[in-house]
């Protein structure tokens, strides 16, 4: 089963106690964190809550004898609340009917008084099956997180573009996240449709999240990239935490080889949960004092949560060797080297976002050019399709045939 298994129990009888015990002092198999000896019973019950918070158990083994129905109550939150743990009801009583309502709460074992020690040990082991299996299937993506220095950095162009190389170009499977709660442009700027659901709908569904649930919520690009939009206005229904962000990403790598997201500036707590989730953070900004102002800041705050020094990375937008401020100053202000620089093609660029096909740059652009081979050099080889003839644009550049 692999790693031993954390169980918390939930006013279990003494006798059951017992046995139990008996159990776990004979095994590895399983490690009892707590005994609890209070059902969750209301919404403002928030000590028992927070115990299991802190406790993260893999298992919650419920008694459902002293309260049948503040058992159900108890296991439909620990169900909503904690996707991640399973919950055992045990009881004396084996009803079909009593089984059946107990796994419509949320319960993926009923184990019978006495505890049949083969039956708990093919549970435990379904479980930590479960456990090992989401554990490869967990962080094998990249997640790249862009964040401006200041409003204007364009962040939102680098992130789309980038993420449109990967995919067509590359032919890896990518996934663009617009994380901007209100006004996000992504999809603007890729044309696409307005779209039934954004990114946060899907956060607030973390304890439903699955493959079925999230294809629900995918933009398509014809480029072949995923897109995770933003809001279209200012209709988010309500805060979604770092935390649910936090496991929303980390569900979305396991399924992904790239996941670019396009922050929304400052470190509030969504966006450092996106950065501690991140292989690497990109700041962008442009050559100007404020933006690297911003960026000395924002290398400043950042080295508090002793993140790697090279996860770090400075991406100065609409560079020209030309500006008043050369590379030696801007390196000396921010005190971090240059990792990325991006010429200097703004009308260009803005004319084809502007027309909502930001993908008709043609190869030969600067710009373009740039943004290739910082994907070739995210994914470790040149483009899958670079070798064949030149079109018009990105998307008849590579077009199969």
């Amino acid at each position: 089963m692999g790693d031993t298994l954390s169980l918390v129990t939930i006013c279990l009888d003494q006798e059951c106690s017992s046995q139990l015990k008996h159990f776990i002092d004979s095994t590895s198999l399983i490690q009892l964190r707590a005994e609890l000896t209070q059902y969750l019973e209301g919404e403002n019950d928030t000590s028992l809550a927070d115990q299991l918070k802190d406790l993260r158990p893999d298992i919650c083994l419920i008694d459902f004898d002293p309260s049948r129905e503040q058992a159900t109550r108890t296991a439909e939150r620990v169900h909503e609340d904690f996707a991640e743990t399973a919950i055992f009801a045990t009881s004396a009583n084996s009803q079909p009917e009593l089984i059946i309502k107990a796994m419509r709460c949320g319960c993926s074992e009923y184990l019978v008084k006495p505890l049949d020690l083969d039956q708990l040990v093919e549970a435990l082991a379904r479980v930590g099956g479960r456990k090992e299996k989401d554990k490869r299937e967990q962080a094998t993506g990249q997640l790249l997180a862009l964040l401006g220095a200041k409003g204007g950095s364009g962040v939102t162009t680098l992130a789309i573009h980038l993420a449109a190389i990967l995919a067509q170009l590359h032919q890896r499977k990518t996934l663009l996240v617009d994380l901007h709660s209100d006004l996000g442009d992504a999809s603007l700027y890729l044309g696409l449709k307005k779209h039934a659901y954004h990114f946060f709908d899907l956060a607030d569904n973390t304890h439903r999240l699955d493959s079925e649930l999230l294809q629900g919520f995918l933009a398509h690009h014809p480029s072949g990239l995923e897109v995770l939009t933003a809001p279209e206005g200012f209709d988010v229904p309500r805060h979604v935490s770092g935390e649910d962000i936090a496991h929303t990403l980390s569900f979305l790598r396991g399924r992904y080889e790239y996941v670019v997201v396009d922050c929304h500036p400052g470190l509030d707590d969504q966006n450092v949960a996106v950065i501690d989730q991140a292989d690497q953070l990109y700041l962008v900004a442009q050559p100007e004092i404020p933006a690297l102002r911003n960026v000395a800041r924002y290398i400043d705050q950042l080295s508090r949560f002793q993140y790697p020094p090279d996860k770090i990375r400075v991406v100065i937008n609409r560079h020209s060797k030309k500006s008043p401020i050369n590379d030696a100053q801007i390196e000396k202000a921010i005190r971090k080297s240059i990792h990325w620089r991006v010429p200097n093609q703004y009308y260009e660029v803005m004319k084809t976002v502007n027309s909502g096909d930001p993908l008709s740059l043609t190869s030969g652009s600067e710009f373009m050019r740039s943004l290739t081979i910082w994907a070739e050099g995210l994914a470790g080889k040149p483009p899958a399709a670079a070798k064949r003839k030149e079109g018009k644009g990105l998307m008849g550049l590579f077009d199969r045939g």
